[in-house]
């Protein structure tokens, strides 16, 4: 009888430990689990561009801000930031920063979910190495961190110098006038460049993918085509290439393998880079130019130089 009770006492145990052991087990896989539901589009709204509106402007309404075990589970968090990054190319802009900003207040409630999707917009939107980088959808979300109570100011100074920053020389404003020196000695400003475009090119001889971009400039037969092209005494395309940094005696030692028709000069006095006239914060920096030095394109690529100006 007694051999009974202490095997029924035994097999509890067992039974229990078990249990135990099962639930500490499968305590990383709930963890790690993250429920996330698409918004329902009402069947009422059937224009494709007020689906898409409304699409973006509740794509997290069904996610839970809130959840405390939301820390663990970033690495699912980050695929679901991205389809929605996707999709604000998809809208108009205003639509797309409502959107944004929807998305900063619902996620207030929850300090570390709050400041890993500001990360999340950085590597995105403002990193220079992101294939989706697009400054003008970081701007939202800079205003949002800024504005916001979450952060505390010390941990806003990096966000509030790179809305400073972002907001300088935006698509459609007028370039920020500086002054160049050729090596000659004559000093020249963008302002006075007579041109229908200007293709300004920051960049330096020591930064390998500056002389890729160079040579993809070079190659060009649609950039050669409007740098020999003149209407009215003024060029179709104008090369302006600007070494903003120091070290001068580096920059001359490679000028011979710039073209002959670039404008090629430097900030003799450091201006641009003290006085932050522009976003530098990564080789080469490309903007086009039209002829009144509105900015058409900002920190872009050659391809996308290149379509656009076929386009024309």
């Amino acid at each position: 009888m007694k051999s009974n009770i202490l095997l029924f006492y035994l097999v509890c145990f067992v039974l229990i430990i078990g249990c135990k052991k099962s639930n500490k087990e499968q305590l990383p896989k709930n963890q790690n689990k993250l429920v996330f539901r698409l918004p329902e589009i009402p069947v009422m709204i059937d224009s494709p561009k007020e689906r898409e509106e409304y699409f973006v402007k509740h794509y997290w309404d069904n996610f839970e801000f809130t959840d405390s075990s939301l820390i663990y589970k970033q690495n699912k968090i980050e695929p679901i930031f991205m389809d929605f990054a996707g999709a604000l190319s998809h809208t108009t802009y205003s639509n797309a920063c409502i959107a944004i900003k929807t998305l900063m207040k619902k996620a207030e409630t929850n300090i570390k979910v709050y400041t890993f999707i500001s990360e999340l917009s950085k590597k995105y939107f403002y990193d220079s190495n992101s294939p989706i980088r697009n400054e003008e959808y970081y701007i939202p979300f800079l205003e949002s961190i800024t504005e916001s109570d979450v952060l505390d100011n010390t941990h806003k100074i990096r966000f509030k110098h790179q809305l400073s920053l972002a907001l300088k020389n935006r698509q459609g404003s007028t370039a920020t006038n500086f002054t160049y020196t050729l090596a000659s000695g004559i000093s020249g400003q963008l302002k006075d460049i007579e041109s229908e475009y200007i293709l300004l090119y920051f960049n330096n001889p020591d930064c390998e993918e500056c002389m890729e971009v160079k040579n993809q400039i070079v190659a060009s037969p649609l950039f050669t085509t409007l740098q020999n092209q003149k209407e009215n005494n003024k060029r179709k395309l104008t090369i302006l290439s600007i070494y903003a940094d120091e070290e001068l005696e580096n920059w001359m030692k490679y000028l011979s393998e710039y073209p002959s028709n670039w404008i090629c000069g430097y900030d003799k006095q450091q201006k641009i880079r003290k006085n932050e006239l522009y976003d530098l914060k990564a080789m080469p920096s490309i903007y086009l130019l039209d002829s009144k030095k509105k900015i058409l394109l900002k920190d872009t690529s050659i391809e996308i130089i290149d379509m656009y100006l076929r386009n024309k």
